[in-house]
C-alpha cells in the first residue's frame, strides 16, 4: 500500500509539471495541493505550492504556506531557512507584522541585533501611527530584551512594565540593570536603578541594605534611615550592623545601644567589626558614640569570661580618648570582676585625674585616698590626694595627708581583691573640718611593699619560640590594618567598598567555630582550582586568631602568584603577626615576606626582614646573599 502511495505522489507531481508546461496554472496548483494535503511535511512541495500561489496572485494562500514552513524551521532551530521564508512573505506582503516580529526574534537569536531592532522599530512606528499605545509598549519591552549592552532600551522597558502595572517584572529588570551597571563600575547609575527596584519591590531586603550603606558612605543619614529599620533588618546580622551604623551617625545612641546586644548574640564574631566602628567614630570626634560600640564589645568579652581582652579594649579606648570617665569606670569594674589588680590601680589613677580635670573633687578624693592607702610611697597619688583636698577647700590639706600617712587618722579605702572583711573606719574628728565623703570602709595601712608595675596595653602578638622577629618598624603602616582592628582584610575606604561589600554575602553568619569550616572549604577550593572562592573563604578564616597564620599565608601566596605584590605583602604581614605553628613555617613566611618586599622595591623593609631572619636562623636559604645585595643598594655600593 505504501508503494502505491509513493507512486501516486510521483505520478501526481509529474502530472502537475505537465500542467505547468501547458500553462494550466490552476490545475497544477490543484495537483500540488493534493500532495501537500497527503504529506503535509513534504516541505519542498509546500514551498513550490507557495511559489505557484504567488504566480497565481493568491498572496494570502502563499503567505499561509510560507508561514507554515517557516514555523517548522524556526522550531527545529534552522533559523537562516526560517528567516529566508519570512523575507519571502515580506516581499509579497510588506506590512505583514507577524513576519516582521518573527524576523526580529530570529535576528536577535543569530546575534544580528541591528536587524532585530530595525524590524521592531518598523512595527512600533506602524502601531504608533495607528494610535496603538499598548502595542507600542509591547515593542518597547521587546527592544529592552534583546541587547544587554543597550542600557537605555532596557531602562525604557522596565519603566513601561512599571507603568503598565507589572511592578514585579519591572523590579526584576531594574535589579538586573543594577547588577550589570555595578559590574561596569557605573555606580551612580547602578544605585539609581536599584532605587527604582526597591521602590517597586519594598520587600527587597538586600537592595534596601545596599542603598542604606551607599547613603551612609555619602553621609546621607536621612536617606539611609529611610531604607533600613528594625523590621527590615530582622535577625540578619549584616543588616543590623548597617542599622547600628545609621543610628550612631544619626546620634541615636540609645537606639544603637539596644541593637548591639542582639547583634552580638546573633554573631559574636562581629565584635571586631563593632570595635572598628567605634574607632572610626572616635577618629571623627564622637567619643560618646564610640563608647556605645566599645561598651557593647566589652560586655560580650565579659560574657565569654575574656576579662583580659575586655580590659585591653578599654585601655585602648582611654589611650585614644583620655579622661573619658564612663570608660574608666567600666575599666575599673572589669578589673575588679576579672581580678586584674595592677591594671585597676592604673585605671583608678587615670579616673582620679579625670575627676580632677572635671572639677569633681569629692569623687577624686575618694579614689586618690584609696590609691594613697595602697601605695603611700607613690608621690603621684599623694599629689592627687592634695589636689582633691584643695579643690574641696579642706583646711590644711598637707596636715590631713600627714595624719593619714602617720596612721593618726584612717584612710578611706577598700581592697577589692581581699577575701577578708574590711576594717571599719572610725568617724572623722570634727577638728579636721573636712567635708564628709561617702566611701567604702578601709583596710589598715600595711608596711609598704614593692609597687606593682601597671599593666600596659598588650603588644601585638609575635610568633612564639625562637622565631621572635620584631617587625614593628618594618611593617610600618600595616600595623594599623591588623585583623583585630578590621572587619575584613580588603576593605577599601571609598564607595567601592560599598559594593564589595555586598559581594561576600555568604560570610554573614559565621561564628567562631565556622572559621575552621571556611579553612577546610578553602583547601577544597584550592584543590579544585577555584581560586576566587578559595580567596573569599580564606579571608573569612583569617579573622579567627586560630587560623589566621595559615589563612593569611595562603592569601599572600595566592596574591603573589597573580602578580598582586602589594596585597601579598599585606597578607604576609598579617600572617607574621599571628603565632606560627612551627619554627620552619615561621621562617618560610618571613622569607616570603622579605622576597615580596624586595620585588616591590621596598628595599629598606626587605633588608630589615632578611637581617632579622639571618640573625635568628643563620644561613637560611639565600638570605645572606639577599641581605648583602640589599645592603649595597641601600649604601649606594
Amino acid at each position: 500500500m505504501e508503494k502505491l502511495l509513493a507512486l501516486d505522489r510521483e505520478d501526481t507531481l509529474k502530472k502537475a509539471e505537465k500542467l505547468l508546461r501547458q500553462g494550466r496554472l490552476d490545475a497544477a496548483i490543484a495537483e500540488y495541493v493534493r500532495v501537500v494535503e497527503d504529506q503535509p511535511r513534504d516541505w519542498n512541495t509546500a514551498n513550490t505550492l507557495g511559489d505557484l500561489y504567488v504566480r497565481a496572485k493568491q498572496a494570502d494562500k502563499a503567505v499561509a504556506q510560507y508561514t507554515r514552513i517557516a514555523e517548522h524551521f524556526f522550531h527545529d532551530g534552522f533559523y537562516p531557512k526560517a528567516a529566508a521564508l519570512y523575507k519571502k512573505i515580506l516581499k509579497i506582503s510588506p506590512n505583514h507584522e507577524q513576519s516582521q516580529l518573527q524576523l526580529a526574534d530570529l535576528s536577535a537569536k543569530q546575534g544580528l541585533l541591528a536587524d532585530a531592532k530595525s524590524y521592531y522599530q518598523i512595527v512600533a512606528a506602524r502601531r504608533r501611527a495607528a494610535g496603538d499605545s499598548r502595542g507600542v509598549n509591547e515593542i518597547v519591552v521587546l527592544l529592552g530584551s534583546i541587547d544587554p549592552a543597550d542600557i537605555d532600551a532596557r531602562t525604557a522597558a522596565a519603566r513601561v512594565l512599571a507603568e503598565n502595572g507589572d511592578e514585579k517584572g519591572a523590579s526584576v529588570r531594574f535589579r538586573e540593570l543594577y547588577a550589570d551597571l555595578s559590574e561596569k563600575e557605573r555606580n551612580a547609575d547602578a544605585l539609581k536603578a536599584l532605587r527604582d527596584a526597591v521602590r517597586l519591590n519594598p520587600a527587597d531586603i538586600d537592595g534596601r541594605a545596599i542603598l542604606a550603606r551607599a547613603a551612609l558612605a555619602a553621609g546621607d543619614i536621612p536617606a539611609a534611615r529611610g531604607y533600613l529599620d528594625r523590621e527590615t533588618a530582622g535577625e540578619d546580622p549584616s543588616l543590623l550592623m548597617a542599622l547600628v551604623d545609621i543610628e550612631l551617625r544619626a546620634g541615636e545612641l540609645d537606639q544603637a545601644r539596644q541593637l548591639l546586644p542582639k547583634l552580638l548574640a546573633l554573631n559574636p564574631e562581629l565584635r571586631h567589626d563593632i570595635i572598628d566602628v567605634g574607632w572610626k567614630l572616635l577618629s571623627k570626634s564622637s567619643p560618646d558614640g564610640a563608647f556605645v560600640c566599645i561598651d557593647a564589645a566589652v560586655d560580650a568579652s565579659v560574657v565569654a569570661h575574656e576579662f583580659d581582652d575586655a580590659a585591653s579594649i578599654l585601655q585602648e579606648f582611654v589611650t585614644r580618648q583620655s579622661a573619658y570617665v564612663p570608660a574608666l569606670l567600666k575599666l575599673v569594674e572589669i578589673c575588679v570582676d576579672g581580678g586584674l589588680e595592677a591594671t585597676m590601680y592604673d585605671a583608678q589613677a587615670q579616673l582620679a585625674d579625670a575627676y580632677l580635670a572635671a572639677g569633681k573633687g569629692t569623687e577624686a578624693r575618694a579614689i586618690s585616698e584609696d590609691l594613697v592607702a595602697r601605695e603611700p610611697w607613690e608621690g603621684a597619688h599623694i599629689d592627687r590626694f592634695r589636689r582633691a583636698l584643695v579643690m574641696l577647700r579642706v583646711p590644711e590639706p598637707d596636715m590631713v595627708i600627714a595624719e593619714r600617712l602617720s596612721g593618726q587618722m584612717p584612710f578611706v579605702a577598700t581592697d577589692h581583691f581581699s577575701d577578708s572583711s574590711p576594717v571599719a573606719t572610725p568617724p572623722v574628728p570634727e577638728s579636721a573640718a573636712e567635708p564628709e565623703v561617702t566611701a567604702p570602709p578601709a583596710k589598715e595601712v600595711r608596711k609598704p611593699e614593692p609597687a606593682p608595675r601597671p599593666v600596659e596595653r598588650p603588644p601585638k602578638p609575635k610568633r612564639p619560640g625562637p622565631v621572635e622577629i620584631d617587625l614593628t618598624n618594618v611593617l610600618g603602616e600595616l600595623e594599623e590594618s591588623t585583623p583585630e582592628a578590621a572587619a575584613a582584610p580588603v576593605r577599601p575606604a571609598d564607595l567601592d567598598d560599598v559594593f564589595k561589600g555586598f559581594r561576600t554575602e555568604a560570610g554573614r553568619n559565621e561564628g567562631a567555630d565556622q572559621a575552621a569550616q571556611h579553612m577546610k572549604l578553602a583547601r577544597t577550593y584550592l584543590e579544585m582550582g577555584m581560586l576566587e572562592e578559595a580567596t573569599a573563604s580564606l579571608k573569612t578564616a583569617a579573622r579567627s586568631p586560630r587560623h589566621r597564620f595559615e589563612a593569611a599565608s595562603l592569601l599572600g601566596r595566592l596574591y603573589k602568584g597573580h602578580g598582586a605584590t602589594t596585597e601579598a605583602i599585606e597578607w604576609f604581614a598579617r600572617a607574621a603577626e599571628a603565632p606560627a605553628p612551627g619554627i620552619e613555617e615561621g621562617r618560610v613566611l618571613f622569607y616570603e615576606l622579605g622576597v615580596a618586599l624586595e620585588e616591590a622595591g621596598e628595599n629598606a623593609r626587605a633588608l630589615a626582614v632578611f637581617l632579622e631572619l639571618l640573625a635568628e636562623a643563620g644561613e637560611y636559604r639565600d638570605v645572606s646573599e639577599r641581605a648583602d645585595r640589599l645592603a649595597r643598594v641601600q649604601t649606594g655600593g
